[in-house]
């Protein structure tokens, strides 16, 4: 990676999503377990450079690589970000970055059609979906991976049916799939399908809290809490009328870091303004679907990196 790209956090993490789409989509290739591991080492050095860059590359950027790979990258950020705010291990957050990237290597193709598939599944894809955590494995032992816990947590890394609740006898759950299982749904329920609109994100949280069993479930819990109510990408309508992108997260929830880049009036600033959300008039008010905000962002500008 280059000097320029290395300094630039929204380049370097379309460098990274670039890279993990050529990774994934050539797994029975000579070199795929290192090129894999390269790839994990490339995304903490990343994530240690500034986290939130990277969660605003990705939940605000377009699905350039396709939206299997792009979600795979999704997942791997941010369960990487809250096992750090559990206090798990460094091999524990390895494990979770690999298994994030490589979790839907047996169907990227088949999610793919699906993100944009105007028609519930049909009985083949359904079975195709059903058996991807057992091909997806097999497809890595192939490659030469061995790792048990990187293997067993692809296994089983739909811990519940559609995200619901941890069940009551839940000791025998592999802590490492059900923290990919939930950072997979969160993540899901902010994109867009064919088949239904893009939600503003505080709605997404609160269903994916209420559905997967709230307070009771600590995944969900430190999923939330380590994104906050306005994660970085997100569009915010703030008192003053103007609608802002949110860029870091702030020193509390409801304070996120923002550039305002639409007037009240909806029309286009001629560049971003700084606002402070601690302030009454700049107040976080509303977080917008992406889809009402039509707008294309020089990214790089907004991060400081303009022109590169």
């Amino acid at each position: 990676m280059s000097d320029t790209v290395a300094a630039d956090p929204i380049a370097c993490w379309d460098t990274l999503l670039a890279q993990a789409a050529h990774v994934l989509h050539h797994p029975s290739e000579a070199g795929f377990a290192p090129r894999l591991e390269a790839l994990a080492d490339a995304i903490f050095a990343a994530l240690a450079r500034d986290p939130d860059a990277g969660v605003f590359a990705l939940l605000h950027g377009e699905d350039a690589a396709g939206y299997a790979v792009t979600h795979a990258l999704r997942t791997a950020l941010v369960s990487a970000l809250v096992a750090e705010r559990c206090g798990w291990s460094p091999s524990a957050r390895r494990t979770l970055v690999r298994a994030g990237l490589t979790m839907n290597i047996a169907m990227l193709d088949l999610q793919n059609t699906l993100a944009t598939q105007p028609t519930p599944p049909t009985s083949r894809q359904r079975a195709e979906i059903a058996s991807h955590a057992q091909r997806g494995r097999a497809m890595l032992e192939a490659a030469g991976i061995t790792d048990a816990d990187w293997l067993d947590t692809i296994t089983h890394h739909h811990v519940t049916p559609g995200g619901h609740a941890l069940p009551r006898q839940d000791r025998d759950l592999c802590p490492l799939a059900c923290m990919i299982h939930y950072t997979d749904v969160y993540l899901a329920k902010l994109s867009p399908r064919a088949t239904r609109a893009a939600i503003a994100v505080n709605i997404a949280a609160r269903e994916f809290h209420a559905s997967a069993g709230g307070a009771d479930n600590p995944f969900v819990t430190a999923i939330l809490q380590e994104m906050g109510i306005f994660p970085p990408g997100t569009f915010v309508k703030l008192r003053n009328g103007e609608t802002a992108i949110v860029l870091r997260r702030g020193p509390n929830p409801g304070s996120p870091v923002v550039h305002s880049v639409m007037d009240r009036d909806g029309r286009l600033l001629p560049r971003p303004l700084a606002r402070d959300t601690a302030l009454p008039e700049f107040k976080v008010v509303a977080a917008l679907p992406r889809g009402q905000v039509p707008l294309h962002l020089d990214r790089q500008m907004l991060f400081g990196h303009p022109g590169t």
